[in-house]
């Protein structure tokens, strides 16, 4: 791979690693909390048990319910997440900032593009999140994050076969 190439072109030309792929490394790592990408998530309690991080385990539940899914799914998945969640907050700031009525800036929001997900979503699930948006918002960012740094790990593991193999027979 060329190391000029952008690195979502580098990424989306790596074999698929499926979910299930990545499932089954986590279950199998000895020391998950020495990984540099799952310390935060992974760490030791004063017994020296391991304690994992209450999204961790729900992103990793969620994902286990789609096993042939692919972590650049997940890596999509997730950073559509967190765009969705960075356009509501400007979306709303702006619209309050207009002096919208909680009724009007409702309604404006439901006409919005479907992919910010207000439109699918029930009108009681939009008032909801007009009352608190940063931390209905915030739950949803910390999960996409976690989603993130496991499809990215999953993904590591393909480039660290393709480095760590053997060199073919007449190459150096």
């Amino acid at each position: 791979m060329s190391s000029d190439m952008p690195l979502l072109e580098r990424l989306s030309r790596l074999s698929p690693v499926t979910v299930g792929r990545l499932l089954g490394f986590m279950e199998g790592m000895a020391k998950p909390e020495s990984d540099p990408l799952l310390r935060p998530l992974v760490a030791l309690d004063e017994q020296g048990e391991r304690v994992v991080s209450p999204i961790l385990a729900a992103v990793l539940e969620h994902l286990g319910q789609k096993p042939g899914g692919t972590c650049y799914q997940a890596r999509l998945e997730a950073l559509t997440g967190i765009w969705n969640a960075a356009v509501r907050a400007a979306v709303v700031s702006r619209l309050r900032a207009q002096g919208l009525p909680a009724d009007d800036l409702l309604l404006r929001l439901q006409a919005l593009s479907p992919t910010l997900g207000f439109a699918a979503e029930s009108p009681e699930w939009t008032r909801e999140w007009l009352a608190d948006p940063v931390t209905k918002d915030s739950l949803l960012v910390q999960q996409c994050m976690v989603r993130l740094l496991l499809a990215v790990r999953g993904m590591a593991e393909v480039r660290a076969d393709a480095l760590a193999a053997p060199p073919a027979r007449g190459q150096s």
